[in-house]
């Protein structure tokens, strides 16, 4: 185990960026592949299509006119974009503030953390509710959950226990004890 962490650190953030990469790669094909190949809307609502033509749609018509699972799989590749973006900044800046904790695992979660708000933050834009309150308090808990799964981690390593007293051996000539009478 202990060859493995250190081959691990040895190629450093490779790994970080060979997976972030691959997430990009994944979050901008599907987002292209949202939005133009499936259509997002109720076919019946032709009015809403010249609406947006003419530059008179209104937000909010288009939101509940749209599909829910189209919604749900464009914040989810917004997630997992924004996911792979993060992960080789939070490789750098676990090694620059945090050394001893530097592994592919942490980097991910924190990426998902920040893709997770993200996604977040894109869907209280959709229904024009984004305010900075908001955003800040959400950022805020993420944060702490992170906190508290660095220090569960850090914990973990940490031996908690005292190693035992080891008896000594009893001497090879022990001193000869008086009797005792009842």
């Amino acid at each position: 185990m202990q060859t493995l962490k250190k081959m691990w650190r040895k190629l450093g953030i490779i790994p970080t960026l060979v997976v972030g990469l691959a997430l990009v790669a994944g979050g901008v094909y599907a987002l292209y592949f949202l939005l133009n190949e499936i259509w997002l809307f109720e076919v019946e609502r032709l009015d809403l299509v010249r609406a947006v033509a003419l530059d008179r749609a209104d937000p909010l018509e288009l939101l509940e006119a749209s599909y829910p699972e189209a919604i749900a799989a464009f914040l989810a590749a917004v997630a997992v974009l924004v996911m792979g973006l993060f992960m080789p900044l939070a490789y750098v800046l676990n090694w620059r503030f945090n050394a001893p904790y530097l592994s592919l695992w942490a980097n991910m979660r924190q990426g998902l953390w920040v893709g997770l708000w993200a996604a977040f933050c894109v869907w209280l834009q959709m229904n024009r509710t984004l305010g900075v309150a908001v955003v800040v308090l959400v950022a805020a808990v993420f944060v702490l959950i992170e906190i508290l799964f660095q220090v569960r981690a850090r914990a973990a390593e940490i031996p908690t226990t005292r190693p035992r007293a080891v008896p000594a051996p009893p001497a090879s000539n022990p001193l000869p004890q008086p009797k005792r009478e009842r």
